[in-house]
C-alpha cells in the first residue's frame, strides 16, 4: 500500500477531482481523515537531576540569566 499524506486543508471539491483522478488510472483510492497528533510532554526539566544536581542555583536565576543577555 502507498500512501499520500495532505497536510493542509484541502477544499473537498479537491479532494474528490484527486480521487476522480486517480480512479481513472485504475488505481483504488479511499479517503481517510485522522486527527492531526499532538506532541505530548511527559517529563519536565528540573534542577534536581542531571547537571545541576550538584549546584545551588534555581530556575528563575537560571531563566534570568538567559534572557538578559
Amino acid at each position: 500500500m502507498t500512501a499520500i499524506i495532505l497536510k493542509d486543508n484541502v477544499e473537498q471539491r479537491k479532494i474528490d477531482a484527486l480521487l476522480n483522478f486517480l480512479k481513472s488510472w485504475d488505481i483504488d483510492a479511499e479517503l481517510r481523515i485522522t486527527d492531526p497528533e499532538k506532541s505530548v510532554r511527559t517529563a519536565e526539566f528540573t534542577l534536581s537531576k542531571g547537571i545541576w544536581s550538584d549546584y545551588d542555583i534555581n530556575s528563575e536565576e537560571l531563566h534570568q540569566k538567559a534572557w538578559n543577555r
